[in-house]
Order: structure tokens, then C-alpha cells, then sequence
């Protein structure tokens, strides 16, 4: 008999749309307290382009795998994977790239929890969750990327983050807040969406300056931002069965809200707030047609 075929992978152009129809396939948050051990299920591959291993199992990956704390994603030159945690924090890794998950607890009660990732090289997307929201015991955010040279803090907002041969550059597009804390112990903090901070491999993080439109291209056609990837024939993403995640502070779990998160999606019927995520990279990049004026 002909082994069966491999799933089809699917477009992360509405990388948020796959997100939301996915979880229906997580497990009950109030499933998910805390992840110790190797192993331990901390969330899925909500989206993938094939070139994407697990290092520590040497594994394909699909779309629907699980995550496990512990685990070490490789990809290709065409490879991508987005990942949908238990909190709703989701990330996106580019090809080229190695990622490990190297911490993560959540507590559905208090919605608090820890979360960190070491990106290796390559570059990285971070959407902030419940855990973002939050800061450690230490001050610092709950939800950290680790790099040999710097720790990058996600305060519930929406990142970017390159780490090529260990000099670093970020970028921060959305929400709260993004912090940079070297090797040295200086701490940074980014307000600005399209300010980042660059780190060399002395481990000194910068000062905030505003991002090249070219910087903030490159890593958006890497995640395939700009359309279909390249090869892909990708099926019409389902529409979810129940309301999208909410993470303002109202009840999830079986039965979520209807409504996103203000700093997920910052939808107003007014006309005192109009901006959205798509339409903040847009300004960034240069493409909105009323650009706001820094």
C-alpha cells in the first residue's frame, strides 16, 4: 500500500486567520497548567511550508503537529512554521532558521505564565498572548526571546526579530511595548511601533531608532507576508466554528468571546482609532495611503 500523502500546507498570508481556526484543535485551557518536562504538549503547528525538521526527533513537521516543550525546529530555504501556543502567543519562524522552546507555564486561572524561546539564527515574528501581558518575577516581560548576545521582552504587541551570526536587529510593530536587555545589563525599551534595536556581538543594545523599510520587506517576504509562498497550493483556510480568541480580560476556554483583543486587532467603528496591524505595517512600510506622520 502507498504511504498515505503528506498534508498540504497552507497559506500564512492571514497568518491570524489560521491562528484563530486552529484553536479549536488545542486542549482545554484549563488543561494546561505548567510545562516541566521534554515532551509536555505546549502547542500546534497551526501553519507550515514544507522544509521544516524537529531537531530533537528529526521529524517533518505538519500542519496540526504538536509542539512540546523542549523541542528544536530547523528549516530549509523554503521552510516556515507558525506556531500557536496554549496563551495565544503565536510565532512564525523564516527559513533559515533554528528556534527552541526552551520555557513554558501557563496558568488558565490567573492567565499568567512564562514563555521563551531561543532563536538560534534566523528571524522570528512574535505576537504576544495572555503571557505577554505580564511581567516576571524579575521585572522583566513574561514572554522573552533569547539570543546569545541579548533577551528580547514582548509586552502584548507584535515583534520582529533577526539573529544573523548573533548580531541582532529587531523591530517593533504593534502594542505595548518591546525591551532589549544586553549582556551588559542595559535595558531598553521600544514604544514607538517601527523603532527597533540593534545589538552586536558585544551584547550593548543600541539606542531606539526607526526601522529601514528595507529591513521590515525583507523579514515580511520571508514569512510570506507579500502573497502565496512560492510552490505552495494552499486550500482555502477554514472559518472557525466558535468566536475568536479574546484576550481582553474576558472568560476563554470551551466557550471564547467573540472579540479579539484591542492590541491584536485595535478595530474601531469610530473614527477616534483606526489603526489595525496590517494597517501599522503598512505605514511602516510605506504603502498606506494616509500615512501617519511620526
Amino acid at each position: 500500500m502507498p504511504p498515505a500523502p503528506a498534508p498540504a500546507p497552507i497559506d500564512i498570508n492571514e497568518w491570524w486567520l489560521a491562528a484563530a481556526a486552529a484553536t479549536s484543535i488545542l486542549a482545554p485551557a484549563a488543561t494546561v497548567q505548567a510545562a516541566t518536562q521534554p515532551g509536555t504538549q505546549v502547542g500546534i503547528a497551526s501553519a507550515v511550508r514544507p522544509g521544516v525538521v524537529t531537531a530533537t526527533n528529526d521529524r517533518i513537521v505538519y500542519i496540526g503537529n504538536s509542539v512540546t516543550f523542549g523541542e528544536r525546529f530547523k528549516t530549509d530555504s523554503t521552510g516556515v512554521i507558525h506556531i500557536l501556543f496554549m496563551d495565544q502567543s503565536s510565532m512564525t519562524l523564516g527559513p533559515n532558521s533554528e528556534l527552541v522552546i526552551d520555557e513554558f507555564a501557563f496558568d488558565p486561572e490567573s492567565r499568567r505564565g512564562s514563555i521563551a524561546v531561543n532563536l538560534v539564527k534566523g528571524a522570528l515574528r512574535v505576537v504576544g498572548g495572555f503571557i505577554s501581558k505580564f511581567n516576571s518575577p524579575q521585572g522583566f516581560s513574561a514572554a522573552r526571546v533569547q539570543t546569545a548576545t541579548a533577551t528580547i521582552g514582548i509586552r502584548g504587541g507584535i515583534s520582529l526579530i533577526e539573529n544573523d551570526d548573533n548580531n541582532i536587529s529587531t523591530a517593533f510593530l504593534f502594542g505595548q511595548q518591546m525591551e532589549v536587555l544586553g549582556l551588559n545589563g542595559l535595558l531598553q525599551t521600544v514604544t514607538r511601533p517601527g523603532f527597533g534595536i540593534n545589538i552586536g556581538l558585544d551584547g550593548i543594545p543600541g539606542d531606539p531608532a526607526r526601522v529601514p523599510p528595507s529591513f521590515l520587506n525583507k523579514l515580511m517576504q520571508q514569512f510570506g507576508a507579500g502573497g502565496a509562498l512560492p510552490g505552495d497550493t494552499p486550500p482555502t483556510p477554514p472559518a472557525p466554528s466558535e468566536g475568536l480568541i479574546s484576550t481582553n480580560g474576558n472568560p476563554i476556554g470551551n466557550n471564547p468571546d467573540t472579540t479579539l483583543a484591542p492590541d491584536r486587532t485595535q478595530q474601531s467603528t469610530g473614527e477616534q482609532n483606526t489603526e489595525t496591524p496590517k494597517n501599522a505595517l503598512r505605514t511602516l512600510l510605506g504603502s498606506n495611503p494616509n500615512p501617519n506622520q511620526s
